[in-house]
């Protein structure tokens, strides 16, 4: 599932001994989409209360999906959402945008307005989310992407422990 959903897009890593980033580019008529994952930009969740000096540590990415046009591009800011019943499992069919903006040609990113996607209208978030899926950016994207991250994430991690030896 993996190499098939991975396929569709260009990917390029940029390992670094700081940094570790995962970087899909696709492009798609007029638009040209970046997605880009940051492993030192990842969430760590609470252990458990019930023995939290038994519950290892785990973290959660989060990625920006970057659709550029000629007339500016859109910014999602997206994480994975937890599901309430398996509290220390990542739902890995299910990426959360948790923020999204609009940059104007020649505005930095930094520089443009950006709001919180839960306090848009439910016809605009709904549209936004069609819009995604209809790009590729859906559930099965999500579940390669996470896979994608935690595989680099141990690489890393693994290499890590072998520099400092």
């Amino acid at each position: 599932l993996l190499m098939s959903i991975m396929k569709q897009w260009y990917q390029r890593r940029v390992r670094g001994v700081i940094g570790a980033k995962i970087i899909l580019f696709k492009e798609m008529h007029d638009e040209q989409i970046k997605i880009e994952l940051d492993l030192n930009n990842i969430t760590e969740l609470t252990p458990s209360e019930e023995d939290p000096e038994e519950t290892p540590p785990q973290y959660l990415p989060s990625f920006i999906i970057d659709i550029s046009k000629p007339r500016g591009k859109l910014l999602f800011k997206c994480n994975y959402h937890m599901s309430t019943e398996e509290q220390y499992v990542a739902n890995v069919d299910q990426y959360v945008i948790s923020e999204v903006a609009f940059v104007r040609p020649g505005q930095a990113d930094d520089d443009a307005f950006t709001t919180d996607f839960g306090n848009l209208d439910l016809v605009l978030i709904r549209e936004f989310e069609n819009y995604l899926q209809r790009r590729g950016i859906d559930a099965e994207f999500s579940s390669a992407l996470f896979e994608m991250s935690s595989a680099l994430e141990h690489s890393n991690y693994v290499q890590f422990l072998k520099n400092v030896r």
